[in-house]
């Protein structure tokens, strides 16, 4: 089921960016972006609470680890998603979710120095790098589409984000193992969204916010499926799979985000950014194909023993 559910991830992910931008138009920044998170994470501890394994107490099925969950909350949900929220205002979902594609670089940067028990082959640079080119390709037409004033601000703090998240990736490769899913999630996203929410009391202003169908329908939708769901999913995922090709995940988004783009909007699908899904798609098979056929290998030598 792993490579399935690597697919549902992808698919919720993709319609994600177009979420943010539809909340955007009637909530600020951090404040939906707050509630997304604050409303996930309860849900997720409710979850936890009320379906633990066997007979130990609630108290007991919510516990987890403090740091990793301190270390989620403060990175990848306050820190990247607060920056991805702001950034969405003035620049295009499309172009957000290209910067953000830069992820698999920070985290192959970081598991050189904090999982060495993963190399990093010249293969899977090679394809990494092939991959980000195509993202670029793609979406090198939206690069103007922002803002004239905030564009290149926004598109720095879009371009700075991911690293928060690969540091967070790396935590849950070293640390998560064995803490439950739900309820780690569960609290970090709970005390993330309650960060967002106290930067947000204190830089924005609440009573500007209308709460519309598109607004709520916004955040219900990010919290249930691109936070509850889609962070469990993600953290199951990491155990089973490298931590670089968890964050090749990010190099598939901007061309799902395209797709829900033209769906929901009618854009177009240009040359280039179909030129690019396949240079991403190619770069992609490059970067895991030597991975595949060691697991295949490593199988086949625990079947033989």
């Amino acid at each position: 089921m792993v490579w399935p559910l690597y697919g549902v991830l992808v698919v919720i992910w993709s319609s994600t960016w177009v979420a943010i931008k539809i909340g955007l138009e009637d909530t600020p920044p951090l404040l939906g972006a707050g509630l997304r998170f604050a409303l996930a994470g309860l849900a997720l501890l409710v979850v936890a609470s009320a379906w633990g394994r066997g007979r130990a107490s609630a108290r007991a099925r919510l516990r987890t680890d403090p740091v990793l969950a301190g270390t989620l909350a403060l990175l990848p949900f306050a820190t990247t998603y607060g920056l991805i929220y702001w950034g969405e205002q003035y620049v295009p979902s499309g172009l957000a979710a290209v910067l953000f594609g830069v992820l698999p670089l920070y985290s192959a940067a970081l598991v050189a120095v904090a999982l060495r028990e993963e190399p990093l082959s010249r293969r899977l640079i090679f394809g990494i790098t092939v991959a980000i080119g195509g993202v670029a390709l793609a979406f090198s037409e939206s690069v103007e589409l922002g803002d004239a004033r905030w564009a290149a601000p926004a598109a720095v703090a879009c371009a700075i984000a991911p690293m928060a998240a690969a540091v967070g990736t790396i935590a849950q490769k070293r640390r998560g193992a064995r803490v439950d899913a739900v309820a780690l999630n569960g609290w970090a996203m709970l005390a993330g969204g309650v960060l967002l929410l106290a930067a947000s009391a204190t830089s924005e202003d609440w009573a500007r916010a209308a709460w519309s169908a598109a607004s709520v329908g916004s955040i219900a939708y990010l919290a249930a499926f691109g936070s509850a769901i889609a962070f469990v999913l993600l953290s199951l995922l990491i155990r089973e799979l490298p931590a670089v090709t968890m964050s090749c995940i990010a190099l598939v988004l901007p061309f799902g985000a395209l797709a829900f783009g033209a769906a929901i909007y009618g854009e177009a699908l240009t040359l280039p950014a179909v030129a690019g899904a396949a240079l991403v798609a190619g770069g992609l098979a490059l970067s895991q194909w030597p991975g595949r056929r060691a697991a295949a290998a490593g199988v086949s030598g625990r079947g033989s023993g």
